[in-house]
């Protein structure tokens, strides 16, 4: 199972729009804490909106849900019932507000669930966009008679800074982040949803701290106060995660999220420039990012056996670059691994 995330913003606020408009431009890329930027095209230069819209499988329904109104210290977070803003891609191409009865209603009819949570620094009128490019990638590489719930989640990832501090930030975010998408999860479980989990960067380590919570664990000091739920069996596919290499080990700070993992596929680059200094985040030297690293150790599942887990190292075809979209766009094959993913088809191969 896979489930994709993308919280977007209140389409009447100004400020949040949500835009489908695609612009050629150049982007400075942001490949370390500190080093030489390079100039690049983003691939989004060759995407028009149609193009990215009209990939959507007629069947599959999209949503966005959006945590950037909340509080984003886990101690301020309303874990109880989270303000969590809910809307709903229609044929006229625009995100409008949505009501929970509805979602409800539609994920308990659907196959299957795939929420999709995005990096840093990623703005509020570009979540869209990025959320919808990355279902197209894996789109079409499975079968329109199955059809799915996309749900793009949306949380506060904005520029603020240079890129140390701003990571520092960022980090910082993600353990609220984790708890309001255990309280999503919750929700899922609960109705026994089949859900898969693809998270890019931050994004991974806002799905590996949601499994946790999940399952009882901690973050930032907070325990989700329902219900806990283990054996869960949610598939997952982390690209490029920052989150450290033995968070999900046993005793780790995202060690109980196995307990709640059914498979997992890693996408890793060994010469990434960003995740080479994800040391400096905490400022512990010799801490690497599962993204950098690749396959660690991990603790068991729910029934005690070892996790399954797929990975590969995307260092030759993406380079030095830290970005989401090189994944998809070249010999690393993400877009048809996450594909498998979803189907559950990929660890029978």
């Amino acid at each position: 199972m896979m489930v994709f995330i993308m919280l977007g913003a209140n389409s009447a606020s100004a400020d949040e729009a949500v835009q489908l408009i695609v612009r050629p431009r150049l982007m400075l890329e942001e490949t370390a804490f500190g080093e030489t930027v390079v100039p690049q095209v983003v691939d989004e230069a060759v995407v028009s909106p149609s193009d990215v819209v009209s990939a959507c499988v007629p069947e599959d329904r999209i949503w966005m849900i959006s945590t950037r109104r909340l509080a984003t210290e886990p101690r301020c977070a309303n874990l109880e019932s989270p303000k969590l803003k809910l809307l709903q891609l229609e044929s006229t191409n625009r995100f409008v507000d949505a009501s929970w009865d509805q979602y409800y209603q539609s994920i308990q009819s659907s196959q299957k669930v795939v929420v999709y949570v995005h990096g840093n620094r990623i703005q509020s009128n570009e979540i869209a966009q990025r959320g919808l490019l990355v279902y197209r990638n894996i789109a079409k590489y499975r079968p329109n008679e199955s059809p799915i719930d996309w749900v793009i989640w949306s949380w506060p990832s904005s520029k603020q800074g240079i890129l140390v501090r701003d990571a520092r930030r960022k980090a910082e975010k993600t353990d609220a982040q984790g708890l309001y998408l255990s309280w999503l999860l919750a929700q899922h479980s609960q109705n026994s949803i089949p859900t898969t989990l693809i998270g890019y960067s931050f994004g991974g380590r806002v799905i590996t701290g949601a499994l946790h919570a999940l399952a009882g664990g901690a973050l930032g000091g907070r325990k989700f106060p329902g219900e806990k739920f283990q054996g869960m069996n949610y598939n997952a596919g982390l690209v490029a995660p920052a989150v450290q290499s033995n968070w999900m080990a046993s005793g780790g700070y995202h060690g109980l999220s196995t307990k709640n993992l059914n498979h997992l596929v890693l996408f890793y680059n060994r010469r990434d420039a960003v995740l080479k200094r994800y040391w400096l985040i905490d400022r512990v030297r010799g801490a690497m990012a599962l993204g950098y690293s690749g396959p660690s150790t991990f603790a068991p599942r729910f029934d005690g056996s070892k996790l399954p887990v797929r990975s590969r190292d995307c260092s030759a075809s993406v380079g030095r670059f830290h970005r989401e979209l090189a994944y998809y766009n070249n010999a690393c094959r993400t877009g048809a691994e996450m594909a498998g993913l979803i189907d559950d088809t990929l660890f029978s191969k």
